[in-house]
């Protein structure tokens, strides 16, 4: 009895040695054909230039990157001085006049550069008001309430 369990034990791992070995047959098969369909029609020498040609054009396609990196930064840069926002407020400032005839319109760059101009509309006249901006801030004239709120608005 002690013999036959030794022997059964003795064919299951036989067993489960041999359906190991199958399957690592079938995979190196596979893996010879791969290799195999790869280098179809090369020797040595132009497999090496092969691969050697591979590197030099993968090592040209980093430096490119890296380039069109450096001028993606460039641009980037270079974008925040533009014109980017235009922010307008129409509003009614004096509850004798009908309608939202006043306005307040920021043009700012990506730096919170550019001008404020306010217009205040009433029964008797229009005035006008062109204020300097850096950073967010009145240069020469500091910005009123409504014209802070529209310049840090910017965008929304």
């Amino acid at each position: 009895m002690q013999l036959s369990i030794e022997l059964m034990v003795a064919f299951g791992v036989a067993g489960l040695a041999l359906v190991l070995a199958v399957i690592e047959l079938i995979w190196l098969v596979r893996v010879s054909r791969h290799y195999n369909d790869l280098v179809k029609g090369a020797d040595k020498k132009s497999l090496m230039s092969v691969l050697e040609g591979l590197q030099r054009t993968l090592a040209t396609h980093e430096k490119g990157l890296l380039s069109g990196k450096a001028d993606m930064q460039k641009v980037k840069s270079e974008l925040a001085s533009h014109l980017q926002y235009l922010t307008l407020k129409r509003f009614n400032p004096f509850s004798d006049t009908g309608g939202d005839q006043s306005f307040i319109l920021a043009i700012l760059d990506g730096n919170k550069d550019g001008v404020v101009i306010t217009s205040l509309h009433s029964r008797e006249n229009t005035r006008f008001y062109v204020k300097k901006v850096t950073g967010g801030v009145g240069v020469d004239h500091p910005l009123s309430t409504d014209e802070q709120k529209i310049v840090n608005r910017r965008g929304e």
